[in-house]
């Protein structure tokens, strides 16, 4: 009998465990101590430490995949835009990894590669692993559906400039909390195990903070005494990328969804024949802040958090030619976003 002769023989790789988890998940007990990231995730190195210290501009991507389990697994290769899909090995040193997802903030992890003999998981868990915040498009848990107002309190909001770009990379947390309760039916709980009251603006300027359930921050009855559902006051700080700074207070329902709005105008400028018109300067009597109308003719100018209604204000709009229209009787609605009809020039 002729034994068949190998054509190829390959020697595999080792594989290793990126040691990240999901911190929402963590924090309310919904798949144990380490419980895997959802969606798809990827993995960038963004910085050499060691034996040299040297920046990746652009990134170099970490060949990554999710298991069976759900675990981030790594092989030690790389890749660079400009070579495709071709892919490298990754020398010995030390690396700054940034984890990026779907459904979270980006988080950034230290390796050292090659892990030690023995090693599965980098770094060593559970000391050393990283959990990944919860972004505003996260999965969370329908909170509506919980009684007596004791599901997690969820706080979205998103962030613009006064023409209504999205503000990314703003740190948005909620302050000046008293420690947390330790009820006598839940386990104990300190604020430094709770990092979801704390959260950074996407590219989009979208934002989610998350509370604990009500029985850590108000020992009021399980049953309330009335109708009326439960709120608390409580402060917000934003600190921009100037690190300019805005502390706000707002009354928030325990249990429920609350979304931090900005007072805004939105509408459109057209010339003849209905043709969008862009860079035309748009002004209210409110106060001195500008925005300019966009290539499609639409333009959006956000006022202060805490701009309150003003029920007649004029809206002025300003074309490059320097023809000029008003409006005498918009609206401005706190916490809202009010729609001025069309400006069209002839």
């Amino acid at each position: 009998m002729t034994l068949p002769t190998p054509f190829q023989q390959v020697v595999h790789s080792r594989l290793f465990a990126l040691s990240v988890s999901d911190a929402l998940a963590r924090a309310i007990h919904i798949a144990g101590d380490f419980p895997p990231l959802l969606g798809e995730i990827e993995c960038e190195i963004v910085e050499q430490t060691a034996p040299v210290a040297r920046k990746f501009e652009p990134p170099l991507s970490l060949t990554s995949f999710r298991n069976a389990s759900g675990f981030v697994i790594l092989d030690g290769t790389y890749s660079r835009a400009e070579f495709g899909r071709r892919t490298l090995p990754l020398a010995a040193g030390t690396y700054l990894v940034r984890v990026v997802g779907d459904y979270y903030q980006p988080g950034e992890v230290s390796i050292t590669w090659p892990p030690p003999d023995g090693q599965t998981r980098i770094p060593p868990a559970p000391a050393g692993h990283r959990e990944l915040l919860p972004g505003s498009s996260y999965p969370v848990p329908d909170v509506t559906a919980s009684r007596f107002q004791l599901a997690p309190t969820i706080v979205r909001g998103t962030l613009f400039t006064t023409s209504g770009t999205p503000i990314e990379g703003a740190k948005v947390e909620i302050v000046n909390l008293p420690a947390f309760l330790a009820p006598a039916e839940l386990p104990a709980l300190l604020q430094a195990d709770w990092p979801l009251l704390k959260a950074t603006s996407s590219a989009t300027g979208d934002w989610m903070l998350v509370l604990p359930s009500r029985r850590y921050l108000d020992n009021t009855a399980e049953i309330p005494p009335n109708a009326n559902p439960l709120s608390k006051q409580f402060d917000l700080r934003l600190t921009m990328p100037d690190n300019s700074v805005i502390n706000l207070q707002r009354n928030i329902q325990y249990g429920r969804e609350f979304s931090l709005r900005q007072t805004a105008l939105r509408g459109q400028v057209s010339g003849p024949s209905g043709r969008p018109i862009a860079g035309v300067t748009i002004t209210t009597s409110v106060n001195g802040l500008t925005s300019t109308s966009r290539a499609n003719g639409l333009w959006f100018l956000y006022f202060d958090f805490d701009q309150t209604t003003v029920n007649t204000i004029t809206v002025s709009a300003t074309t490059p030619s320097g023809a000029t229209a008003s409006l005498p009787t918009a609206h401005l609605e706190h916490d809202a976003t009010t729609v001025v009809p069309t400006f069209h020039f002839s």
